[in-house]
């Protein structure tokens, strides 16, 4: 990484951030202090961006598709499948307003939907209150007379009618109540009373549960009522029918609003970098990274702008972001090691070269069936190949295909191919043409070897991670330290090998005796430093765990074996008694329900453990953790990929 500066004019702003975006290379960092640039950095301020128009714009475009999605009924699927644009065409103008002001007309037939449903709930609920109502044949606008009062009401259901009634007659003579209807839960009542008996009526009824019911904004009989209502909803339905409809008919221009959402993502990211910039009202100045592959990529895009800029090493006291580039074949395992941490910047090493053919190879062993194999390979080739995917996803599925060659080339070693599924269908329906495929090792019935070679490469990858680090330390002018951290210990394991084949444990004793004096070296006085020798050797209980953990590579591989060999002869079971084209129907049914679950559990099973073995048991023995990811300034895009006017996409 190399520290940029650059200095340019106000009026090259816009320009300037669009170059950078192209060139994909340039991180865009917060300015210094501008006490550290007393000549000129107190002149200096923080530049007005429009990151919250962008936003807003960027939110009303997203919710424009994900209405048009709900109700055009539209399935995406779990990949998109990107399509090729020019810039010149992705960043034309046009094309954004026509999208917003399509995304506008949208979110406004939505809004009108959400009144519009508002109100089919409001209805309902008026009809559904109005129900008990109907058999009661006077108008809810007529509540009183010169004399009288009509009033509704609801008591408890539990109230008993007759007692209610002849209670009320007791306490006002010239009151008559009236049930209309009622339901699980209450009464629904008419009172008609004289005026001067109302307040006693109330009273009486209120001590049995009574609620008076108000209909004031409502004008005819409850049934001419609900009749309106029903009109009210139909017409809703209609209406809402209409909006639906608009908004389906979008689904045509929905790539317009895709294109739309991709292209005010870059404008966001330069909106954010435009946060970070410091002017004074004529010029402008930036700081930021710029990776040393990227340094001619730079120069070229601002050949033909204004601007003055420098770039120089990191400061010691400056963090620079870690940048892992590889071969692309390579760059796939890049996943592997992000989910860990990226390597320190400083003293730190891309583990990529180192940990990708052991973990192709291991996952490979513990997965190790040819048609699963095959199948793992030609997915994954074939998402790769027609949707294009970026970044993790497209990186999971770039490594699929040579975890999948992997799987298929210990498949062939192991004989499995769906684990014995061969072998368990001719066995079951074809007797005399029993089909053995061949096997230079069979998992289930030698694992004894199996765990030989596990423990064997597990040694051997330990050994060259010892190696990575003697090479580490003498990279940075420590080799003496590297071989006195590694070679003491490779005594001790070669002693304890030579005492298991010849008895003698004369090379354990030389070995325990180096780390005894070797590995306290860098503790203060000598009585410390034999202490630190000494408590060292409690270390090999931690490297005879690491060299076990690889075990794991014959576990997952007889789970795998074992697993499908299960649901093999379980698919053969109901076959028998049945005549043989049934019963090969159930088979393949059963068997590809079966290997599909296999299948499913341990590929993540084997992902995670091969993972395991590098993070664990490879990592500890160099691995300087801790980098800060590069975060540049690029086109970053869901939907299409951006191409120049020859066809290459730009990255």
């Amino acid at each position: 990484m190399k520290r940029l500066r650059l200095l340019s004019l106000t009026s090259e702003r816009d320009h300037l951030l669009a170059r950078l975006q192209r060139a994909g290379c340039v991180e865009v960092t917060e300015p210094e202090e501008p006490q550290s640039m007393p000549e000129w950095g107190s002149l200096l301020r923080r530049d007005s961006t429009a990151l919250l128009t962008v936003k807003s714009q960027a939110t009303t475009v997203r919710t424009a598709l994900e209405n048009v999605n709900r109700y055009a009924a539209v399935r995406s699927g779990l990949f998109i499948q990107r399509e090729a644009i020019r810039e010149q065409d992705f960043f034309r103008q046009e094309t954004m307003e026509e999208a917003l002001a399509l995304a506008e007309k949208i979110n406004a037939w939505n809004r009108q939907l959400a009144k519009l449903q508002t109100q089919e709930t409001n209805l309902k609920n008026l009809k559904t209150s109005l129900m008990p109502w109907a058999p009661l044949d006077l108008p809810l606008e007529l509540q009183e007379t010169a004399t009288s009062v009509f009033q509704l009401g609801t008591c408890p259901l539990a109230v008993n009618l007759s007692e209610l009634t002849a209670q009320l007659e007791k306490t006002a003579e010239r009151a008559h109540l009236q049930e209309i209807s009622q339901d699980k839960h209450q009464r629904y009542l008419l009172l008609i009373c004289h005026k001067e008996a109302l307040e006693r009526a109330t009273q009486c009824l209120r001590a049995h549960g009574y609620g008076i019911s108000h209909w004031k904004a409502r004008t005819g009989t409850p049934a001419e009522n609900i009749r309106r209502v029903e009109e009210e909803l139909l017409q809703n339905q209609r209406e809402r029918e209409d909006v639906i409809q608009s908004i389906s008919a979008c689904q045509s221009q929905r790539k317009k609003l895709e294109l739309c959402q991709d292209r005010l993502q870059q404008e966001l990211q330069k909106e954010q970098a435009r946060e970070k910039i410091l002017t004074d009202g004529t010029m402008i100045f930036l700081e930021g990274w710029v990776a040393q592959t990227g340094l001619s990529r730079l120069e070229e895009e601002l050949s033909d702008i204004l601007c003055a800029y420098e770039w120089r090493e990191p400061d010691p006291e400056e963090i620079p972001p870690t940048l892992l580039k590889n071969q692309k074949w390579l760059s796939c395992i890049n996943m592997v090691t992000e989910m860990y941490s990226l390597p320190a910047y400083r003293g730190g090493i891309d583990p990529n070269p180192l940990i990708f053919g052991f973990f192709v190879v291991f996952f490979g062993m513990m997965f190790a069936d040819l048609a699963y194999g095959l199948v793992l390979w030609a997915v994954s080739l074939g998402i790769t190949k027609k949707y294009r995917p970026k970044g993790t996803v497209g990186n999971m599925f770039q490594l699929g295909q040579y975890l999948g060659i992997s799987t298929a080339v210990f498949g062939v070693l192991t004989g499995g191919f769906f684990g014995d599924a061969v072998y368990q269908f001719t066995t079951a329906f074809f007797p005399e043409h029993v089909i053995t495929l061949p096997a230079l090792i069979n998992p289930l019935q030698d694992p004894m070897t199996i765990m030989v070679i596990a423990l064997g490469l597990g040694v051997l990858h330990m050994l060259f991670g010892q190696c990575v680090h003697i090479y580490m330390e003498a990279r940075d002018g420590r080799l003496l330290d590297g071989i006195l951290d590694v070679v003491p210990w490779w005594i001790v394991f070669a002693g304890i090998a030579l005492a298991a084949l010849q008895g003698s444990a004369v090379v354990v004793l030389v070995g325990f005796l180096a780390l005894l004096f070797t590995q306290g070296r860098h503790k203060k006085g000598i009585v410390r430093k034999l202490l630190g020798g000494l408590a060292s050797w409690y270390d090999i209980t931690s490297w005879l765990g690491d060299i076990l953990s690889y075990c794991r590579l014959m576990a997952l591989m007889l789970a795998t074996s074992v697993i499908s060999q299960v649901f093999n002869i379980l698919a053969t079971l109901p076959g028998e008694g049945l005549p043989k084209p049934v019963g090969i129907l159930v088979f393949l049914v059963i068997f590809l329900v079966g290997n599909l679950f296999n299948m499913g559990i341990n590929i993540i099973g084997t992902y995670v453990h091969a993972a395991r073995l590098q993070y664990l048991e490879f990592f500890s023995k160099f691995y300087k953790e801790g980098g800060v990811p590069f975060n540049p300034l690029k086109y970053q895009t869901k939907y299409v990929d951006v191409t120049t006017d020859s066809g290459e996409v730009v990255e």
